[in-house]
């Protein structure tokens, strides 16, 4: 008898214990999700690439926007400008001369011939016509005479429009070459885009950099923050900029605060078919949380965000 007793009192007090740890496990309990810090990445580089003639910086140096990090060789670029600034100082003395027509002595010159011209022509035609000469001769002076009219005509007229628009052009063209020559020139010394933290360098005076090529990376710690996944039995607690506050390893007895950037309207890990509840809590939602700057706080730490709400992951 006493044994029933026992053991009666034995299964009471298991199923009391059972049913307190479940009311337990279904209570609303803190959002609280782990993830790691991030923060944005820059590639700097050049478009043009050359020899490496000086390093400024290494890794782990704090950088500004517009600090030079690497300087290239520019022999070959600089040659180049010097070429293209000759071709421009040609291509304006065309332009003035254009624009200037035609000199006085070269309108008296024409005018000069074009009146002897004229003489000859009324000599031949009177020997032809007294039938001395053929009138071939005749014909050819008279061409002569009017050939030579219409070029001190076109010399009075000065430059056409045509022509000054043309010499404009050319010069606008070779300006156009410089200047782009300019900015290949500028793009032989490499600077920041950001402020921020050199993450990655490796090159060294006598390296060579092809164009385009990445020459650091540097991490922005202007925004930090931490991707964490929320079942979807939980989302409905969770809005874009919501208050949150993080906590890293590193310092675990100072909560940072921060905001939930954003919610994504795609889930992840989600299974072919969901059709328990349970499967449907697999579901989770990538959300992304900035934390406020902080020079504590460096990418690749471990944290954790409190939502500051309870729920209930069924």
């Amino acid at each position: 008898m006493v044994k029933k007793v026992i053991l009666a009192l034995v299964v009471l007090a298991a199923a009391t214990a059972v049913l307190l740890y479940t009311r337990e496990q279904r209570k609303p309990k803190p959002l609280v999700l782990g993830g790691t810090l991030e923060a944005r990445t820059v590639n700097v580089g050049s478009l043009v690439g050359g020899r490496v003639v000086r390093v400024h910086v290494d890794e782990g140096h704090e950088v500004v926007s517009g600090q030079t990090l690497v300087t290239l060789e520019t022999d070959t670029i600089d040659r180049q400008i010097a070429e293209q600034q000759a071709a421009i100082a040609t291509a304006n003395a065309q332009l003035a001369k254009t624009l200037a027509g035609p000199r006085d002595e070269e309108i008296r010159k024409a005018a000069a011939i074009a009146a002897n011209d004229e003489r000859e022509r009324r000599r031949i035609h009177s020997l032809y016509a007294s039938g001395i000469v053929a009138k071939q001769l005749a014909d050819d002076a008279s061409t002569n005479a009017k050939a030579s009219a219409e070029d001190l005509r076109a010399l009075r007229e000065g430059t056409r429009q045509e022509d000054i628009a043309a010499a404009r052009a050319a010069v606008e063209q070779e300006r156009r070459h410089l200047d782009s020559l300019m900015k290949q020139r500028d793009e032989t010394v490499v600077r920041s885009t950001v402020n921020g933290t050199v993450q990655s360098f490796e090159l060294r005076p006598g390296d060579i950099v092809a164009p385009n090529q990445t020459v650091a990376e540097i991490i922005e710690p202007r925004e930090v923050w931490v991707r964490v996944y929320v079942p979807e039995t939980l989302l409905a607690l969770v809005h874009a900029n919501m208050p949150v506050r993080v906590r890293v390893d590193t310092w675990p007895d100072v909560w940072f605060p921060g905001r939930v950037a954003t919610v994504p309207v795609l889930g992840e890990y989600t299974p072919r078919n969901v059709q328990t509840r349970a499967q449907r809590a697999s579901q989770v939602y990538g959300v992304k949380v900035v934390v406020n700057p902080d020079k504590r706080l460096k990418p690749g730490m471990a944290a954790e965000v409190d939502f500051g709400v309870e729920g209930r992951a069924e």
